[in-house]
């Protein structure tokens, strides 16, 4: 660390302790940003994932809501637009599905699922459309327009069958009519005139055809004028010929085209036969229909053994075979439709189930991601915290450690030379060759000053020395008897000389280590890339260096072989 701190300047000090707290800042603020995006992805996984999953499943869901109640309008109104409806909402929900499945991996089985119930869902209801259309979307229409048109046909052939209250009618006459001939009175008389006007009106109300109308009024006439003649024989006591005459002749002539027409009870058959039909589409019970079958069938029977023409018979029987057939046909359809509801109720109910516990899954996936996500963003929050911390800490000793560095070397350079000012000081600042650093290089300086004035010192002190002991061997020689004296005053002088000797040694050696760096960065720069008269001076003090650097390395060898005889 100080070797490195020894190479790099002040300034690059300063501005490396700034970019490192700074680098240690960034660091923490990549650690923020790292923890803010990590907790950004999961709240974007829980949104784009499980929320995104949840809202498409309650999309299908609300499609499919929108679906039943326009189908419930359909099987309830039988709207075609209904079915449009119901199509468009399923088109939306297989949409919705799509997206469902393109979501993530877990949903594309629940979405494939989804989607086969809905086109159950979409063929059971195109179905029961079919089946509602063949059966009829109204009651002219379809099988129910075909039967319900047979049964009108059958009620308004039924009134031309029907002369039960006619045939009746012609019975009281006739009964009126033995009453007068047994008892010959004129009530009788009253009785069967009053039945005949009831007949005549009877007939004109009834449902008969024209021509039979005609002919019954018509053979009635007959029979008043006969049953007049033969009123007044009775009344006058005259022979009646046991009850019989042209009026008879004429009330079986009437019995005969009323027979011709009687089918009994055929009209309140049918009544109760649309009654059963009734029942069945407005209860959708099978009874009914067994009940509408049973009527039928007793129609038929009553029809069959019945007087009337061959033409009309097969015509009312063909018309009841398309009735049978019809009502039949649309109870198969209505079985369909029962199924086909079945199918799609079961369908849908499995795409609620579906669509339920897939959402319940969601919710809890979601609060069981936010728990994990708080957790998770409690614990980032404590390390961003501590992360802080330890980065303040770094950028406060690191720049202690900077400016330690800088003020320390100062402080020992302040002193050094309050000891330069007052005093001789005896010792030296740190200082490493090749550093970079400005302090360092002061401290070079100052060493240098520190040495030059330790040199000039000491070549003061040897000098006064050597004054000195010259001074006392002048003295010592001019007293002839001070043999002590002048052999101390010699040895001193000798001392004297040895140390200024020494002294020099010393300086040129000094002399030898300044020229040998002058050399040094000599030879450094003729290295570099140098032109003209700049390579010229190079060189010309690289040469003179080295020529310098010879003589001091002679003299420093003869004054090294001259120490030792001194």
């Amino acid at each position: 660390m100080g070797k490195i701190a020894r190479s790099l300047r002040i300034g690059e000090k300063i501005g490396f302790g700034f970019g490192l707290v700074g680098a240690i800042f960034l660091i923490v603020i990549w650690q923020y940003h790292n923890t803010l995006q990590r907790s950004l992805e999961d709240y974007r996984a829980l949104q784009n994932i499980h929320v995104a999953k949840k809202v498409e499943m309650l999309k299908i869901e609300s499609s499919m809501r929108e679906t039943r109640r326009a189908e419930k309008e359909f099987l309830l109104y039988r709207k075609e637009d209904a079915s449009r409806e119901v199509e468009r909402e399923l088109q939306q929900a297989l949409l919705t599905t799509a997206n469902l499945g393109q979501i993530g991996p877990e949903s594309a089985p629940v979405a494939e699922r989804i989607r086969t119930l809905i086109q159950i869902y979409r063929e059971m209801f195109q179905a029961t459309v079919d089946a509602w259309r063949k059966k009829g979307l109204d009651h002219d229409s379809g099988l129910q327009g075909a039967f319900r048109d047979a049964a009108h046909e059958l009620e308004a052939l039924a009134g031309h069958f029907n002369v039960d209250n006619l045939y009746l009618q012609l019975l009281q006459i006739r009964r009126g009519e033995k009453d007068l001939g047994l008892r010959r009175e004129q009530q009788y008389l009253q009785q069967v005139l009053g039945l005949l006007r009831e007949f005549t009106d009877k007939t004109t109300a009834s449902q008969l055809e024209d021509s039979v109308k005609s002919q019954l009024l018509a053979e009635i006439a007959t029979y008043r004028n006969f049953f007049e003649e033969y009123a007044h024989k009775a009344l006058s006591d005259d022979d009646i010929g046991g009850g019989k005459g042209p009026f008879r002749q004429t009330a079986h002539s009437i019995e005969s085209i009323l027979s011709s027409h009687r089918i009994p009870d055929l009209a309140s058959n049918i009544l109760q036969l649309r009654r059963r039909e009734k029942d069945y589409l407005l209860r959708d019970d099978r009874i009914y229909v067994d009940m509408a079958l049973a009527e039928l069938n007793r129609i038929q029977a009553r029809i069959e053994p019945s007087a009337i023409s061959v033409d009309q018979k097969k015509h009312l029987l063909e018309l009841l075979k398309n009735y049978r057939r019809d009502f039949l046909a649309l109870v198969e359809q209505n079985e369909l439709i029962d199924r086909m509801t079945t199918e799609m109720n079961l369908a849908e109910a499995e795409i609620t189930k579906l669509i339920e516990s897939n959402v319940e899954a969601a919710n809890q996936t979601m609060r069981r991601m936010v728990t994990e996500i708080e957790a998770s963003s409690e614990k980032k929050e404590q390390l961003m915290l501590w992360s802080v911390a330890v980065a303040t800490l770094l950028g406060v000793l690191f720049a202690v450690s900077i400016t330690l560095r800088i003020v320390r070397p100062l402080r020992s350079m302040a002193g050094m030379l309050d000891q330069l000012a007052y005093e001789e000081p005896s010792q030296r600042l740190p200082f490493h060759p090749g550093g970079r650093d400005e302090v360092n290089l002061m401290a070079g300086s100052v060493n240098t000053m520190a040495d030059n004035k330790s040199r000039f010192i000491d070549w003061w002190k040897s000098s006064m020395r050597e004054t000195v002991a010259c001074e006392d061997l002048i003295k010592s020689m001019e007293n002839p008897t001070a043999d002590p004296a002048r052999e101390d005053a010699e040895r001193e002088f000798r001392e004297t000389l040895s140390a200024r000797r020494k002294l020099l040694f010393e300086q040129y050696r000094k002399l030898y280590d300044l020229n040998s760096a002058i050399l040094d960065n000599a030879e450094s720069l003729r290295h570099e890339v140098h032109v003209g008269q700049t390579q010229t001076s190079i060189n010309t003090i690289s040469h003179s260096a080295r020529s310098l650097n010879s003589i001091l390395e002679m003299i420093l060898f003869q004054e090294h072989e001259k120490r030792p005889a001194a």
